[in-house]
């Protein structure tokens, strides 16, 4: 499989431990916890194959800037939490970032 494929699904897998992260409400409700230890474990494991074909700096990069928009975009979306111009412009410097690491600026 494409590393690029297996990065995608790692960044999904995080975004949804956080997601499990959020209903368990502070760990109180007990079954969530199962997704969160899911979804990191996945996550983990996916990206460490992607490190065996990409670089280390530009798959954290887009492991973690994917996942805190993608979070956001969530959290606004299923929980209310609001989306405003200060999000898309912190949200469109990551991807500008991004994209400095992988074209080596």
């Amino acid at each position: 499989m494409s590393a690029y494929l297996l990065l995608a699904a790692a960044i999904v897998s995080e975004v949804f431990a956080e997601a499990m992260m959020k209903l368990s409400n502070g760990f109180e409700k007990k079954v969530p916890i199962i997704g969160i230890a899911i979804g990191y474990l996945i996550a983990f494991y996916l990206m460490a194959q992607t490190l065996n074909e990409l670089p280390l700096g530009f798959v954290y990069a887009v492991w973690t800037g994917a996942g805190v928009a993608l979070t956001a975009i969530i959290g606004a979306i299923v929980w209310n939490e609001g989306f405003n111009a200060k999000k898309a412009i912190g949200i469109a410097a990551i991807i500008v970032g991004v994209v400095f690491l992988k074209i080596g600026v």
